[in-house]
């Protein structure tokens, strides 16, 4: 155990050394511009798609599934051994249209228009709510966890909401996200000083994740090997190589078709790969660059779930495995180490979306509306400090929606299951985007249905159904449907049964979207 005044402050510390970083860049624009001007700290703030969902989750997810977790890293190398074809063409024309956010770069292919504009913000907020979630969660779970092992090990009941450290993690983070995102308006909404943040950040969490990955198989193990060749004489961890074929098949496809889509289309990943890009030349190197990172952080996901199944109880949380094993072993400072690595791959994460949905917020919700009703336009510093304000204002109501659906919601599901119900919303973007550059034919009206219709659907049968597990809704409505309509039931849409919740919604959900948008 780690005590909790010194953990607290490490965080402080390490986030204020992310500031300072952050601050220092912008403080000095030239100085700052050569810095980010290089195609390895621009593939360095792409790995912010590396959340708590690598750090945490894909252990927890490979310790039940064998290497299922890959397919969430699949989706963007195929995105980007395709990016000479669809990530080059996006970065092409967003920046011949000086576009801002994603929202402005769907509205901008089909003949700028607000109301999508409008439509894409709203999905996007609502849609990464549970990701910002899924964050709080890994850094509230890893904050107890290291600081009342062994107590805290197996769950707990639910925490008074004054006691919750989720509640005082998503303060902190959203006191340093307004530090990082809107402590100025920028130009064209550059970011010179988060994206070098970020970068760094990227370095400390492959090296933390690396560091305990190299713990488990040099200290815990004689190597690798005996690593392994113990696992295969355990039949349940051998059972996790079986191909099942089915519902396993599905679940490969939505899921690599998912992490494709959300590729381009998360927020965030759109700010740093798009928005944040100051030379088109640096996606040639990040095309194989960034394939390479997510090899690398990978790289000892397998060996620690494999450790985590041998040498811990039953019981232990799988997400929980990567910070358990060292302080099971009493390596409390690796496991500060290892804390540290988490914490930064949940604030890069939360720092990035909230800058970029504050900015769409913004520009694309309250901007239009404010300027529709308000009789004259008041002074240059008036709308620069009004800007700020509803920006910070954004940032504050998106975290306290990210921590209010971890605290109902999401303490019931692992980090994957999670993160996968926003990959399902954010993709609903996809159609739009693919079919706008490549076909001509593509209507405001068809993006407008397809997305608002598959935003619905996706609601329907992954959203909703996740508040059955808190006691929100009835556990009827996904056993016999809403009103004991069997065709209605949401994991099982007109009778499409077999396939996980997951792949069942990213089926039914794009098949509408795309059938509206063509048709």
């Amino acid at each position: 155990m780690t005590g909790l005044v010194l953990v607290a402050a490490v965080s402080v510390g390490y986030l204020s050394l992310l500031f300072a970083i952050a601050y220092a860049v912008d403080r000095q624009p030239e100085h700052g511009r050569r810095l980010i001007d290089s195609s390895v700290v621009y593939t360095l703030s792409l790995a912010v798609y590396c959340t708590s969902w690598t750090f945490y989750g894909s252990v927890g997810r490979a310790s039940q599934s064998g290497i299922d977790f890959l397919t969430i890293y699949l989706g963007p190398t195929l995105a980007f051994s395709l990016g000479w074809l669809l990530l080059s063409k996006i970065l092409r024309i967003a920046k011949a249209n000086r576009i801002t956010s994603i929202a402005d770069f769907i509205a901008s292919r089909f003949g700028k228009s607000a109301g999508l504009a409008g439509l894409v913000t709203v999905i996007a907020v609502i849609s990464v709510v549970p990701y910002l979630a899924l964050q709080i969660k890994a850094v509230s779970t890893s904050f107890t966890l290291l600081t009342s092992y062994p107590a805290a090990a197996a769950p707990m009941a639910e925490t008074p909401i004054l006691q919750d450290a989720g509640l005082w993690a998503t303060m902190l983070l959203t006191l340093f996200a307004m530090l990082f995102g809107s402590r100025s308006i920028h130009p064209g909404e550059h970011h010179q000083g988060m994206v070098a943040a970020v970068a760094f950040e990227s370095l400390v969490k492959l090296l933390s994740l690396s560091a305990v990955g190299l713990f488990v198989g040099l200290a815990l193990f004689h190597g690798f090997g005996d690593l392994f060749a113990r696992a295969a004489q355990d039949p349940g961890i051998r059972a996790l190589s079986h191909y099942q074929g089915g519902t396993r098949t599905a679940d490969w496809i939505a899921f690599i078709l998912l992490s494709f889509a959300a590729t381009v289309c998360l927020p965030r990943q759109f700010q740093v790969m798009v928005v944040e890009n100051v030379d088109e030349r640096h996606l040639d190197r990040a095309l194989w660059l960034f394939p390479l990172y997510l090899l690398a952080i990978n790289l000892f996901v397998l060996p620690i779930a494999v450790a985590g199944r041998l040498l811990l109880p039953a019981g232990i949380d799988p997400d929980s495995f990567v910070l358990t094993l060292p302080l099971a072993s009493g390596q409390n400072w690796l496991a500060l180490a290892v804390f540290i690595g988490g914490f930064s791959a949940s604030a890069g994460m939360i720092i990035v979306s909230a800058a970029a949905l504050s900015t769409m917020v913004c520009n694309d919700l309250v901007m239009p509306i404010l300027l529709r009703f308000r009789p004259r336009a008041p002074a240059a510093g008036s709308d620069m400090a009004l800007l700020l304000s509803i920006r910070r204002a954004a940032m504050a109501v998106v975290m306290a929606l990210g921590y209010l659906y971890n605290r109902h919601v999401g303490e019931d599901y692992p980090l994957v299951s999670i993160g996968l119900v926003s990959f399902a919303g954010v993709a609903q973007f996809f159609p739009a985007i693919v079919l706008g550059l490549f076909w001509r034919r593509a209507t405001k009206a068809g993006a407008v249905v397809g997305i608002l219709a598959g935003f619905l659907v996706w609601g329907y049968t992954l959203a909703l159904p996740s508040f059955v597990r808190s006691g929100s809704l009835p556990e009827t409505f996904i056993a016999s449907g809403p009103f004991g309509l069997a065709f209605l039931k949401p994991y099982a849409l007109f009778g499409l049964d077999g396939l996980s919740p997951v792949a069942h919604s990213a089926f039914w959900s794009l098949l509408v979207n795309v059938a509206l948008l063509v048709g």
